[in-house]
C-alpha cells in the first residue's frame, strides 16, 4: 500500500515537537507538499515563509489503513504482520504512528522497516508523523554529515543546500509470522569446471524475525536452480548465511565485452509449507577483480574509460527517473565503460540502467573530505547497508570507502601534494581501513579501494588513484605525457581530470585521454573524467547553478559543451594518436613524434594503413609518411616515428599534423576508419 501523496509539513519548533505526533493535533494551518519530495522544493509555512533552509521539519499524513484483526497482544490473528517501509528519508528521522513511537532512522539512502501490526489493528484511521532532520553542510574540514556529494558545494554546485525530506516512497507491506528484515545477494564468483562448464556461486544472507523460534526453510530460485537452506531459528532476530551454486548460468558482461543477461532471484522464508515472506533481486552472474589497477570481468581484462557522475540534480529526489537513466545512456553513447557516482549512493534508476546497458559502476560511499570522528559508527553501519542495497547489482564493480580524505582549504594542484599528505591521518589510516574491512567482510566479491586522490606514502609507497589537473592549475594538458614518463605510477588509474573552462575542454579532454590510452596497461588501467555532466538546477538552486558552470562535458540541462565531442572522439574503440605537439615551434626546428594505433576491440584488426601529413601555414604538405600493418586485440601498437623539420615562414602561422587510419574497403580500396589532427604555432 503506497502512502505517497499530499502530506502536511511545518518547521519544527520545541512546542511543535511535543504534540505534533498526537492523532488529534491540529495541522489545518500547516503547509502541504508531495511525498516523495524534499522540503526545499517549495513548501512554505502558514505565513508563507519557505522551509528550504530549515534543518528540521515535521511531517503528518492521515490515511485509512487495511483491515487488520489482532489479538490482545497486538499480533495478527492469522499470523499476518504489517510493516511501514521508508525507502529513503534524508538524513535522520523519528517516526510515530497514531501517537506511538516506532523508531529512529539514519542514512538518506537506507530503506527502513518498522512494524505497525498493533497500530493498524487498533483503528482504521491513522496518522503517520515524522520529524525529519538534515543539518547544513558546515565546516568542510570537520564533516559530521554522511550526505557526501549531496550537500558539498564543490560537487552539488549550491551553497547552504538542505536536502532533507521523505524523498523516496513510503509504503505498507505485509508478511507472515516470519519476516525477512534484511536480505543480501552477492555473486561471489564464476568458476570453470574440469569439463569446460561454468558454475556461479551466490552468497546469500538474511536477517529473520521469528517470534517463538522454530524451523525455517530459506528457499531460493534463480536461473532454473532451486535451493532450500534449513535453519532452526531462535526467538527474535536470526542472521543466516548460505551459498547457492548455479550451473552454466548466463553471464553478464560490460557492453564492450558481451551481452547483459539478467536473472530474477526469489528468496522465500517458508515454514509448515507456507511462504511467510519473500524478497526478490535482479541479478547478473559475473566475476570482477582489480589486478595492478586493471579491471578484469569474467577473467577478461578491460581498459576502463569512465566519467564521474555528480548528483543528477542537487535535490536528488527532484530528478525524473528518465533523467537519471539518461546519464547512463549518455555515458555509453560516449564510448565509456565505467561511471562513478562521486561520494553518493544514487537513485535506483541509475543502477537499473547500468545493469541493462552494461556500464560498470565504481561505487563510492557518501564519505568525502575530512570527517569528524563521531561519524565512524554510523559510517560503518551505512557501509553494510550499501552492500545490502547494491550487492546484487552486476554493474557495481568497485567499492570505494572515501573520496579525497584531505583538507579542502587548499585546492589540489597539478600534482598531488605528496609532502603535506605523508603524515598519519585518522581519516586515511583509521576510518578508511575500518570501512574497507566492513566492505570486504560483507562483500568479498568486489575490489575495495580505501580512498581516491591519495599519493604514495611511506613506508609502502602504495597510494591509490591519481587526480591529474593538467590544463586547470597552470600549464598545458600536453605537459601530462612528460610527467608520466618520469613518474609512471601517477598514471596507473586516474580518478579525476578536466576543466570547467568550456573553451579549454577539448584540448584537456583530448590530450589527457589520448596520453592515458597510449599507456594502456603499461601502466594505466583506466581513467575517469571529472565529470560527465554538471549537476542540474532545481527550484531555488537554479539561480545559483549556471547551466554550464561546471566540469561536465554536458551542462545541467544535458546539452553538449565543447568537451563532449572531444570525449566521444577520444573514446572510440579504434583511434590513431601521436605525441602532443609543443605549444609553438620555430622555423628550422626538428621534432620527432611517435604514432600509435590503439585498439580496444576484442579481436585483431585486418590490414590497416596510417597516413601522416604535416601541412604548413600556406596549405602545402611539408612531410608525408605512410605505414601498413595490423593492431592486435585489446592492444596499443607503435606504428612508427615521424621526423619533421619546421619550414621557414614569413609570418606567424599554423603547422598541422593530420593522421588518417584506413582499412580495406570494397575493391581493396582504403576506407577511412579514424582521423586525428594536431596543431601548433610557428613563431
Amino acid at each position: 500500500m503506497d502512502l505517497g501523496g499530499t502530506w502536511r509539513v511545518a518547521a519544527a519548533t520545541e512546542g511543535g515537537r511535543r504534540a505534533f505526533h498526537e492523532s488529534d493535533h491540529d495541522d489545518s494551518r500547516w503547509a502541504t507538499m508531495p511525498v516523495p519530495g524534499h522540503w526545499a522544493q517549495g513548501a512554505a509555512d502558514d505565513e508563507g515563509a519557505s522551509l528550504a533552509l530549515e534543518e528540521s521539519v515535521l511531517y503528518r499524513h492521515r490515511f485509512e489503513g487495511p483491515p487488520v484483526a489482532t489479538t490482545e497482544s497486538g499480533t495478527g490473528i492469522d499470523g499476518t504482520r504489517w510493516w511501514l517501509r521508508l525507502e529513503g528519508l534524508a538524513q535522520q528521522g523519528d517516526v510515530w504512528l497514531d501517537g506511538s513511537y516506532l523508531g529512529h532512522t539514519d542514512g538518506y539512502f537506507v530503506p527502513h522497516e518498522l512494524e505497525v501490526t498493533g497500530q493498524l489493528g487498533a483503528r482504521s484511521e491513522h496518522v503517520l508523523a515524522i520529524e525529519a532532520t538534515c543539518r547544513r553542510f558546515g565546516d568542510p574540514d570537520n564533516r559530521t554529515l554522511l550526505t557526501g556529494a549531496l550537500q558539498d558545494p564543490e560537487l552539488c554546485g549550491v551553497e547552504d543546500l538542505v536536502v532533507g525530506g521523505v524523498w523516496r516512497p513510503v509504503r505498507l507491506r505485509s508478511s507472515g509470522r516470519i519476516a525477512i528484515r534484511h536480505a543480501r545477494a552477492v555473486c561471489a564468483g564464476i568458476h570453470t569446471g574440469g569439463r569446460g562448464g561454468t558454475t556461479a556461486r551466490l552468497e546469500l544472507r538474511a536477517v529473520l524475525d521469528v517470534p517463538g523460534g522454530g524451523a525455517v526453510d530459506l528457499r531460493t530460485r534463480v536461473a532454473g536452480t532451486e535451493h532450500v537452506h534449513s535453519h532452526h531459528a531462535a526467538e527474535g532476530d536470526n542472521r543466516v548465511e548460505w551459498t547457492v551454486e548455479v550451473d552454466d548460468p548466463p553471464l553478464w558482461w560490460p557492453h564492450a565485452l558481451g551481452d547483459q543477461h539478467l536473472c530474477d532471484l526469489e528468496m522465500e522464508a517458508v515454514a509448515g509449507a507456507e511462504v511467510h515472506d519473500r524478497r526478490s533481486f535482479r541479478i547478473g552472474f559475473r566475476s570482477v577483480s582489480l589486478r595492478r589497477w586493471v579491471l578484469h570481468v569474467n577473467g577478461e581484462r578491460l581498459f576502463a574509460k569512465g566519467a564521474n557522475l555528480l548528483p543528477t540534480r542537487p535535490l536528488l529526489g527532484a530528478a525524473a527517473p528518465s533523467e537519471v537513466a539518461n546519464d547512463i545512456r549518455a555515458a555509453r553513447n560516449a564510448g565509456l565503460d565505467l561511471v562513478r557516482p562521486v561520494a553518493h549512493i544514487a537513485r535506483p534508476e541509475l543502477y537499473d540502467a547500468a545493469d541493462e546497458l552494461g556500464v560498470l559502476v565504481w561505487q563510492d560511499l557518501p564519505v568525502r573530505g575530512l570527517m569528524n570522528r563521531s561519524v565512524a559508527p554510523e559510517a560503518l553501519r551505512q557501509a553494510r547497508e550499501a552492500v545490502d542495497l547494491l550487492g546484487h547489482r552486476p554493474s557495481v564493480a568497485v567499492w570505494c570507502a572515501h573520496d579525497q580524505p584531505f583538507s579542502r582549504l587548499r585546492r589540489p594542484g597539478r600534482t598531488p601534494a605528496v609532502v603535506s599528505r605523508q603524515g598519519p591521518s585518522w581519516n586515511r589510516d583509521v576510518l578508511d581501513r575500518r570501512l574497507c574491512r566492513v566492505l570486504g567482510r560483507c562483500d568479498g566479491s568486489r575490489p575495495v579501494v580505501p580512498h581516491t586522490g591519495v599519493p604514495p606514502r611511506f613506508p609502502l609507497l602504495d597510494g591509490t588513484t591519481s587526480e591529474l589537473w593538467f590544463g586547470l592549475h597552470g600549464g598545458r594538458a600536453a605537459d601530462l605525457a612528460p610527467v608520466l614518463a618520469r613518474v609512471p605510477a601517477m598514471g596507473r588509474f586516474v580518478s579525476a581530470f578536466g576543466t570547467p573552462v568550456a573553451d579549454d575542454q577539448p584540448a584537456v579532454v583530448k590530450a589527457t585521454i589520448e596520453t592515458l590510452r597510449r599507456l594502456k596497461y603499461r601502466p594505466t588501467g583506466g581513467f575517469m573524467l571529472h565529470a560527465l555532466a554538471d549537476a542540474g538546477a532545481t527550484g531555488g538552486a537554479a539561480a545559483v547553478t549556471g547551466a554550464g558552470a561546471g566540469f561536465g562535458v554536458l551542462d545541467g540541462l544535458r546539452r553538449p559543451k565543447p568537451g563532449w565531442q572531444a570525449l566521444v572522439d577520444a573514446c572510440r574503440p579504434l583511434i590513431v594518436v601521436a605525441d602532443q605537439l609543443p605549444e609553438s615551434v620555430r622555423a628550422g626546428e626538428v621534432f620527432d613524434l611517435a604514432v600509435h594505433v590503439v585498439n580496444d576491440a576484442r579481436a585483431a584488426t585486418g590490414e590497416l594503413q596510417v597516413q601522416a601529413r604535416v601541412v604548413g601555414p600556406d596549405g602545402a604538405v611539408v612531410r608525408e609518411q605512410r605505414w601498413a600493418g595490423t593492431a592486435g586485440a585489446d592492444d596499443c601498437v607503435l606504428v612508427g616515428r615521424l621526423v619533421v623539420m619546421v619550414p621557414p615562414v614569413t609570418r606567424v602561422g599554423t603547422l598541422a599534423l593530420e593522421l588518417t587510419l584506413a582499412g580495406c574497403g570494397p575493391d581493396d580500396q582504403p576506407a577511412p576508419v579514424a582521423t586525428n589532427r594536431y596543431t601548433t604555432v610557428i613563431a
